[in-house]
């Protein structure tokens, strides 16, 4: 059986990305062994495949050398040469688009495919395949760009599932997402794309409620796969760690959220500011905050809260996800606008306070454990920062009722994960 899966987002430099991947991908090796399966990755989504395919992904050099340029540009380069830069790099990409950003273009773009003009390495993949798997995620959320185009990950995975299944025949899945884009266009593509494929598996129940909403009724929900993660065993915190936690004492986790900022969107208040306040409140409940840091040093707000407010930090550069999930063991509660991250909190049975993302994610958690605690939503956050403090307060005096009900849970979600995979045995 040839297996083409499409979203392999290792090489993002994202905790849930990376872990769920690679959870995911280990349910799927497990459950056909025998099976030849090619990816395409994370930089698919949002740049064109080389028609070879991308060269062996080195994220983590990638990343220091772009830092570089940065540093050196910021250094070198007057502020109107930098912005000039900025407009030329960002109108090629534009000008550049391999994929279509309205229903209506879909045959024309699937012209330009059999022309060669585009899509040369996935045309190849998709008549090697024998079936397509998508690992959708969060993709399909909201964000639009200043040209009014919707984001490119979200556009490359419906038009790849078009392709699968319209035009090449294939049997097509797509699995583990969040379908929420707040975006007409966007849900015209669902309504023309969904109904056709074999499978669709969205990982929370207000997905399923918003494809019901367009008349999508294939729809069924499947916890995320992240429920299926298996820690690692005899784990011991590195000595990078222990330059952030000291773990003979009892701390807060606090994480950020995809709904600060992101490419396509920005909150209207003041990160530092806020946040700040935030911890410095939290610090009143217990001393010792640490932050998870969602963007890996990525975000300049995030990175002055930390300075200013003189807490521990951990992200990718000091903690893998494996690390995360004891690091969230230990803490009294993680206070996040994460939805993965706030997963593997509660897979490490710690209490959650979560506030809102790009889409209904972290909200939709709440549903999934019928949580009984306040969310907030990211815009009004700065207004509720007094009440999210004593509801942290109220959460950890009921500490033994959340972590009996996250297990209660827990028994249900983590065992329904591998549906993700146990489907394709049919096939």
């Amino acid at each position: 059986m040839k297996i083409l899966f499409v979203g392999d987002l290792r090489t993002a430099n994202n905790y849930g990305a990376i872990a769920t991947t690679e959870t995911l991908n280990n349910m799927l090796v497990q459950a056909i062994p025998d099976a030849e399966i090619q990816y395409i990755d994370y930089r698919s989504l949002y740049f064109p495949t080389p028609v070879s395919g991308w060269p062996a992904s080195s994220d983590g050099v990638a990343t220091k050398i772009k830092g570089m340029v940065k540093l050196v540009a910021k250094k070198v380069l007057p502020i109107f040469l930098r912005r000039l830069v900025k407009q030329l790099l960002f109108s090629a990409k534009k000008s550049s688009s391999y994929v279509p950003y309205k229903v209506s273009l879909y045959d024309e773009y699937y012209a330009r495919l059999q022309k060669g003009e585009i899509l040369g390495f996935e045309k190849r993949m998709l008549e090697w395949a024998d079936m397509v798997y998508i690992n959708g995620e969060g993709n399909i959320v909201n964000g639009v760009d200043k040209y009014g185009k919707y984001r490119n990950g979200g556009l490359y995975i419906l038009f790849m599932a078009w392709l699968a299944k319209e035009k090449f025949q294939k049997k097509t899945f797509m699995v583990n997402h969040t379908v929420d884009p707040a975006n007409k266009d966007v849900f015209e593509m669902i309504e023309k794309v969904y109904p056709g494929l074999d499978k669709v598996y969205v990982r929370e129940t207000l997905s399923l409620a918003k494809l019901q909403e367009v008349g999508v009724d294939n729809g069924v929900f499947v916890p995320d796969a992240l429920f299926g993660y298996q820690p690692i065993q005899n784990w011991q915190p590195s000595a990078k760690l222990l330059r952030q936690i000291d773990f003979s004492k009892p701390y807060i986790c606090i994480g950020d959220s995809s709904g600060i900022k992101n490419m396509y969107n920005q909150v209207k208040w003041d990160v530092v500011k806020v946040l700040s306040e935030l911890i410095e409140k939290l610090k009143d409940v217990m001393p010792q905050i640490i932050f998870v840091d969602g963007y890996n040093g990525g975000n300049s707000d995030v990175n002055k809260v930390v300075r200013n407010t003189n807490i521990g930090i951990v992200n990718l550069k000091n903690c893998s996800y494996h690390d995360l999930f004891y690091v969230l063991q230990g803490a009294e509660i993680f206070v996040s606008g994460r939805w993965h991250a706030s997963i593997l909190s509660v897979l490490a049975n710690t209490p959650i306070l979560l506030w809102g993302s790009d889409s209904h994610k972290t909200k939709s958690l709440y549903t999934l454990l019928d949580y009984p605690y306040s969310f907030y939503e990211v815009n009004t956050f700065p207004i509720h920062i007094d009440e999210m403090v004593n509801e942290v307060k109220k959460i950890i005096q009921e500490k033994l009722q959340v972590k009996r009900l996250l297990n209660e849970k827990l028994s249900v979600l983590s065992g329904r994960a591998i549906e993700n995979v146990a489907f394709l045995g049919d096939f």
